[in-house]
């Protein structure tokens, strides 16, 4: 009696490896081909607006609010939170000002890599002096003959998130809430490797 072994057919083989090879190079192709087809999403996560690319920050032309040229090693390495005036401080920019302080606080370990930043053309505006007199960390800086609000439009302020590099990242008009620019900041600083 003869026993007779059988052997499967080589081809199944190479078809099982095709298959198995084309389902790992599927997700690749996808998105090269996405990529390359100029796609992006129609919502993304971040609530104000990404500077693509960044805009360099004016450190140099700013001033202290004793009209003083600023120290260079004053917003050195740090993340700033800037809130640009487009005329006088009123009582919607005493609320802003408070809630920067707010959202700094509410970093916890990491309110310590932000600094709060005003910049204005009229720094001696009583509202300004009363927030700097309760809040002695923030920055009260003087802009003379300029604005960072060139496209805001009518809006009378403007929040701002400068990396420690001296790059403006992102802008926020006045209608995004604290909550939103909190979460923005805490996505940047947890993924931040300076400053």
């Amino acid at each position: 009696m003869t026993t007779t072994t059988l052997t499967p057919p080589r081809s199944n083989g190479r078809l099982m490896l095709a298959l198995v090879v084309s389902l790992l190079a599927l997700p690749f192709a996808i998105g090269a081909g996405l990529y390359f087809g100029g796609w992006k999403p129609a919502r993304t996560i971040q609530h104000g607006q990404l500077l693509n690319p960044p805009v360099a920050f004016p450190v140099g032309s700013l001033l202290a609010s004793n009209g003083q040229p600023l120290p260079g090693s004053e917003l050195q390495g740090k993340w700033l939170l800037v809130l640009s005036l487009n005329g006088p401080c009123q009582a919607e920019c005493v609320s802003r000002i408070d809630e920067m302080r707010r959202i700094q606080v509410s970093l916890n370990k990491d309110m310590g890599r932000l600094r709060r930043v005003v910049v204005s053309q009229h720094t001696e505006a009583p509202e300004l002096a009363a927030a700097s007199r309760q809040q002695p960390d923030l920055l009260l800086l003087a802009a003379p003959g300029q604005s960072l609000n060139a496209n805001a439009g009518e809006a009378r302020y403007q929040l701002h998130i400068v990396d420690p590099q001296g790059r403006r990242v992102m802008d926020y008009p006045p209608e995004v809430a604290a909550r939103e620019v909190r979460a923005d900041l805490d996505r940047l600083l947890k993924f931040a490797w300076t400053g």
